[in-house]
């Protein structure tokens, strides 16, 4: 089942009404967890992550296989793992449809292009003109439901038997509070903050490339190797 649209945005105010720069809470959460680490995004076998384009390509949305793994640790460490917050940035064009998204597809010469399909926006109107989870610089659509549902937003199709695929969730936290998970758009990294043995569980998967980090809202864009 996919996630509900959750229109309560007070559900995000133990974070959003903090003092932490805005920077902090959308790339590695809140203050006051135990540990901080920044989840490195996957780079392909062929690909160099010293050239800027590459790390340009991993940039705000969380690879599928990585996001699974990272979610199975993380309903180790909350009482409440069927019941789980998502944010999804507003700025994705395609949750609009329309202009804002293309589609490319072959057509016979004689097509009348003006007939072409529209594409519709990925959720309906109370959704889309709701209400967002606000930092400053960063507005969010809301959603909830179990962690195991990470990133299945229900979207509309972008035209029949098309499905549209959507970024991964920009920001994560179970109702107790437990941590706290952040991709911000701009970077090729996931925060997670939570409790030692969290930490320490993502730290120990090979499969993961995390590196331990502080709370801070002037992360360095890639690898910090300072910290111990």
């Amino acid at each position: 089942m996919p996630l509900r649209h959750e229109p309560d945005v007070s559900k995000a105010e133990w974070f959003t009404e903090r003092r932490d720069p805005w920077t902090q809470l959308c790339s590695i959460g809140p203050s006051g967890f135990a540990r901080y680490a920044r989840l490195f995004h996957p780079v392909e076998p062929d690909e160099d992550p010293s050239d800027p384009a590459t790390l340009l390509n991993l940039e705000g949305d969380l690879d599928v296989e990585v996001l699974r793994r990272l979610t199975g640790i993380l309903a180790e460490h909350t009482e409440t793992p069927e019941e789980c917050y998502f944010g999804l940035w507003d700025g994705f064009g395609d949750i609009y449809g329309g202009s804002s998204v293309a589609v490319a597809f072959s057509v016979d010469e004689t097509a009348d292009l003006t007939t072409a399909p529209t594409v519709a926006p990925a959720f309906p109107p109370h959704v889309i003109e709701g209400p967002r989870l606000r930092i400053p610089a960063r507005d969010y659509l809301l959603f909830r439901g179990p962690l195991g549902e990470a990133g299945q937003w229900g979207a509309a199709d972008l035209l029949p038997d098309w499905p549209r695929t959507i970024n991964s969730p920009n920001l994560i936290w179970p109702a107790d509070r437990a941590w706290f998970v952040a991709t911000e758009i701009d970077l090729p990294w996931t925060g997670i903050a939570g409790s030692a043995p969290l930490i320490e569980a993502v730290r120990a998967d090979a499969a993961l490339d995390v590196e331990e980090t502080r709370p801070s809202g002037d992360l360095s864009y890639w690898r910090d190797r300072q910290f111990p």
